[in-house]
């Protein structure tokens, strides 16, 4: 289980997708909640927190935010992406990959704590 109940989002959404396990950092949540707030319409996550095994199994990159809780992918597209991204500029997030072509199209978002890193965008 998740360490805590957080508003708009459910265990099942933020729970790793192999594991079960759910370790959502607490300051990147706040930041999720607030997103969520001020966009004021359901977001969807398709993936939040990933153990290590998990994130390796899927290809995922190494030193994942996702790994540290300080991660999620949002199912999202065309002008509804743009308002949201525009939204977790403003809040904060300092990691943003765009998928916007094709099916499945998403956000990434993430607050990855690396000066060398971050700020950053990037595309899929």
């Amino acid at each position: 289980m998740c360490d805590q109940e957080w508003s708009f989002f459910s265990h099942d959404e933020l729970k790793c997708q192999g594991t079960g396990e759910c370790n959502m950092n607490y300051n990147f949540m706040n930041m999720l909640v607030n997103l969520r707030r001020t966009y004021n319409k359901p977001i969807v996550l398709t993936s939040a927190f990933r153990s290590e095994e998990h994130n390796n199994n899927i290809g995922g990159s190494k030193g994942s935010a996702h790994v540290q809780g300080k991660a999620v992918d949002i199912a999202i597209d065309r002008g509804e992406a743009y308002k949201l991204l525009k939204l977790a500029l403003e809040i904060g997030f300092t990691g943003i990959g765009i998928s916007q072509k094709g099916q499945g199209r998403f956000l990434h978002l993430d607050t990855l704590d690396d000066e060398t890193l971050r700020p950053t965008i990037w595309s899929y």
